[in-house]
């Protein structure tokens, strides 16, 4: 029998299709549907959920930069008034002297006043801004504010020091001291031979 191709079997639909137009089952459809459906509902919910941690970390950062910010101007504030009295002590004996150092004080003063005011991200935005225009003075004030800082946890970790009786470790130098108590100095103290450098 010679081929041709009304000799071929007609192919059976596949994939739950009928033979009538190619129609998809219903039963099939409605659990598609239903799972589909599911994957939306909890696409949102974690979408909610997200959004309801990212807003809820973002207050927390705000409040912890808003109590931050508050306790640098209380301390700017306390340097100021301790800077004021120090200045009384200087009007008897140079009062030009204690007259710019009262400036000085107000200064800062109203530094700690402005922060108090603005909240974090306007600090941020004015001092972006700032830095922007005066790049020079912005990065200079940040070596000064450094060092002031350095000096500060210089200072603080000696106190604690002294408190809990342990021995000073931040003091560094040459100390006349250390010659009449019999220790070495630096300068006394055997170099190591040229082999081992």
């Amino acid at each position: 029998m010679p081929m041709n191709p009304s000799n071929f079997p007609n192919p059976t639909p596949t994939g739950g299709a009928s033979t009538s137009g190619g129609a998809a089952d219903p039963a099939n459809e409605r659990g598609t549907s239903k799972v589909a459906q599911s994957a939306r509902e909890a696409a949102a919910k974690v979408k909610s959920v997200a959004t309801d941690t990212a807003h809820r970390a973002a207050e927390t950062a705000h409040a912890v930069a808003a109590e931050k910010k508050d306790e640098a101007a209380e301390r700017v504030d306390s340097y100021g008034r301790a800077i004021h009295e120090s200045a009384k002590s200087l009007e008897e004996q140079d009062p030009n002297v204690a007259w710019l150092t009262h400036r000085a004080a107000d200064r800062l003063q109203s530094l700690a006043n402005y922060v108090r005011e603005r909240d974090y991200p306007a600090l941020r935005a004015d001092a972006e801004n700032f830095a922007r225009r005066h790049p020079a003075a912005f990065f200079g004030g940040a070596c000064i504010a450094g060092f002031i800082l350095g000096s500060v946890l210089k200072a603080s970790g000696r106190k604690l020091a002294e408190s809990t009786g342990e021995s000073d470790s931040f003091q560094t130098g040459y100390d006349p001291d250390r010659e009449t108590r019999g220790e070495e100095s630096m300068a006394d103290a055997p170099s190591a031979p040229a082999a081992m450098i």
